[in-house]
């Protein structure tokens, strides 16, 4: 069993936290003003602009004549897509080509004309056209969404720890949801990974990584506390015991929550056929561990034994 010494090394973990969030909040404000957003914004909630190609069978059986016609009027303007996908309509196929928000509307516009030109065919059967789409308003969405039930949650987390344990257990608790979150962001925002529904699920899943964890130590310190020869130790001797104690679980189940999850997002994204698809998973779910992993077993026991030492100087004050 280790023999770790949590108690004593507060103020190191703070700083380490302090630093990383503060690094973190530097790197997305300045990413905000000079490269377009806070976040590095994946598919999902990246706005782009489009070249949307119809095509009738009559003329085009197969689409990748079609794709080279396209390719060839790009490259003479010198503009370059960075995904495209295809389907079917009723009469032929639709191909969407999409670029970042940085390449000149007007000159999509003219590639446009230029492509449906390359195209022939009656009028209306072959036709391209431009647009713009905002995603990004819907990316907000989820995010608000996900912070009313994440805020939900550790009210209720709160109110379930402060019956069932202590009020100190409650607050200490919230703190470790808060701060493994916060760390998860600013470690996307530093790293600059592409911010998606797959980093926004293991930002929701950090903070039920936490909970568990923090169920784990707490339920370890509850029953300690009934031994006497545990209540006969210090403050900080009791913390580091019960770390000890929770440690190989709290560490467990951590990388095992993070695992599994990764495991299928990696199944939901073969079909991508791309290693790229995995990539912002990831690294999420390497963050999401390290997040939650750090704040359960080092911050909240250290930052929790002054937590614990402030409720028991207002209970004697409060008995005199």
């Amino acid at each position: 069993m280790t023999k770790l010494k949590i108690s004593s090394k507060m103020h190191l973990f703070i700083i380490i936290s302090t630093v990383l969030v503060a690094i973190g909040i530097a790197v997305g404000v300045i990413c905000h003003f000079l490269d377009g957003g806070y976040f590095n914004y994946g598919a999902e909630f990246k706005s782009y602009s489009a070249v949307e190609v119809n095509y009738a069978y009559v003329y085009y059986s197969d689409a990748d004549k079609v794709i080279k016609i396209c390719d060839d009027v790009f490259d003479k303007a010198n503009v370059g897509y960075y995904a495209s996908s295809a389907g079917e309509t009723s009469e032929g196929g639709r191909i969407v080509f999409k670029f970042s928000n940085g390449v000149d509307d007007e000159k999509l516009i003219a590639v446009a004309a230029d492509i449906q030109n390359a195209l022939g065919g009656a009028e209306g059967q072959n036709n391209a056209a431009f647009h713009t789409v905002n995603t990004l308003l819907n990316g907000d969405r989820v995010l608000t969404y996900c912070s009313i039930a994440l805020a939900s949650a550790i009210l209720l987390q709160f109110l379930y720890f402060m019956a069932r344990y202590k009020i100190t257990m409650a607050f200490a608790a919230a703190l470790a949801n808060l701060h493994g979150l916060a760390l998860y962001v600013c470690l996307l925002t530093l790293t600059r990974v592409p911010v998606g529904i797959s980093a926004v699920a293991f930002g929701v899943l950090t903070v039920i990584a936490t909970m568990i964890s923090c169920a784990y130590f707490f339920d370890r310190y509850r029953r300690n506390l009934k031994k006497e020869p545990f209540t006969k130790l210090d403050c900080d001797a009791q913390t580091d015991a019960c770390v000890n104690e929770s440690f190989a679980s709290v560490l467990y189940s951590t990388v095992g929550i993070a695992a599994a999850a990764l495991v299928l997002f990696v199944a939901l994204s073969i079909s991508a056929l791309s290693p790229l698809a995995i990539l912002a998973p990831t690294d999420a779910a390497l963050f999401c561990a390290a997040s939650s992993a750090y704040g359960a077993l080092f911050f909240t026991p250290s930052v929790y034994t002054r937590i614990r030492r402030i409720g028991d100087t207002l209970k004697a004050r409060s008995k005199n």
